[in-house]
C-alpha cells in the first residue's frame, strides 16, 4: 500500500476515533418550507470536525469567533463552483469582508472535505481542520468546556451572492460522552471475501453506518434498525475500507479488510 494511502487513513482514523472531544452538539440553524439546517462543531485535543447538514440545492456557510459578517471573521463555505466544474462540491476556507460582499478566499485552504453525502435531499458534510493553523486569518479553537460565537448562511442557490436566510448566535462547548466504545461493535469476518456482520451493543439507537474507500469517497450508508446486519462486500474492490458507526451523540470507526 502506498504511503500517501496509509497516511490518509492515518488522518481519518484520527478524526474519528480521539476520545476527548469537545462538541456544540447539534445546532439547528433554520428550518423553513422543509429546508433544514443544522451544524455541529467537535474538537479534540488536535483536530476540529465540522458536520454541516443542509437541503442539496444551496450553499451552506459557517464562520467561527463571530456572530456577525462584519470585516475579519473566518468563515468556511460548501458549494457548488460552477464555472470549475472539475472540482465540484468543495470546502473553501475565506474571511468576512464585510456584510453583503462574498467572503474573501484565503492564501491558506486548511479544511479538508472528508465526506459529502446525499439523501432524501439533505446534504451531510463533514470537514476537518487542524486545532491551531498558525495562520493569522484562521480561528484559534479552544480544548475545554468553553464558548463559541458563530455566524451561518443558507443559499437560495449554490451561487455565494444570493442566500434565503442568515443569522449569529453562541453555543457552549461541553464534553462529548459516546454512547459506546471503539471496540463495543463488531465486525466480523474481518479481513472478508463477500459479506461481513456488524453487530451493535444492546443500548444504542438512531444507529446510521458508513463505509468509506481510502480517498474518502462514501460507498455505502445505511439507517440501521436492528443489532446485527449483514453487509454484502462481493462487488468491493480489494483493500481497506473505513466502517463508521454513528449514534446521537458520537460516532466511532473502525477500518475493513477486503480480500
Amino acid at each position: 500500500m502506498k504511503k500517501t494511502t496509509l497516511a490518509f487513513l492515518g488522518i481519518l482514523l484520527t478524526s474519528f476515533c480521539l476520545a476527548q472531544t469537545y462538541t456544540t452538539g447539534t445546532m439547528e440553524l433554520y428550518n423553513q418550507n422543509d429546508d433544514v439546517f443544522t451544524a455541529r462543531v467537535d474538537v479534540t485535543s488536535t483536530l476540529v470536525t465540522l458536520t454541516l447538514v443542509g437541503p442539496d440545492n444551496s450553499y451552506l456557510g459557517f464562520g467561527f469567533g463571530t456572530q456577525t459578517m462584519g470585516s475579519g471573521g473566518d468563515v468556511v463555505l460548501f458549494y457548488d463552483d460552477v464555472d470549475t466544474p472539475a472540482e465540484d462540491f468543495q470546502l473553501s476556507d475565506r474571511k468576512f469582508i464585510g456584510t453583503g460582499p462574498v467572503p474573501e478566499v484565503d492564501t491558506h485552504q486548511d479544511w479538508t472535505l472528508v465526506s459529502n453525502t446525499l439523501e432524501n435531499g439533505q446534504r451531510t458534510v463533514v470537514g476537518t481542520r487542524v486545532l491551531d493553523t498558525g495562520h493569522d486569518d484562521d480561528y484559534v479553537f479552544s480544548t475545554s468546556d468553553s464558548s463559541l460565537d458563530f455566524a451561518w448562511a443558507i443559499g437560495s442557490s449554490y451561487e455565494l451572492k444570493r442566500h434565503s436566510a442568515r443569522g449569529g448566535s453562541m453555543q457552549s462547548f461541553t464534553l462529548s460522552q459516546d454512547t459506546f466504545t471503539l471496540s463495543d461493535f463488531v465486525m466480523t469476518p474481518n479481513p472478508g471475501l463477500s459479506k461481513f456482520e456488524l453487530r451493535l451493543p444492546s443500548g444504542v439507537s438512531n444507529v446510521k453506518l458508513q463505509v468509506y474507500d481510502v480517498l474518502g469517497k462514501n460507498i455505502f450508508s445505511k439507517i440501521l434498525t436492528t443489532l446485527s446486519t449483514t453487509v454484502d462486500v462481493s462487488k468491493w474492490n480489494s483493500g481497506v475500507y473505513l466502517v463508521r458507526v454513528t449514534s446521537n451523540n458520537g460516532s466511532q470507526t473502525k477500518r475493513f479488510v477486503k480480500q
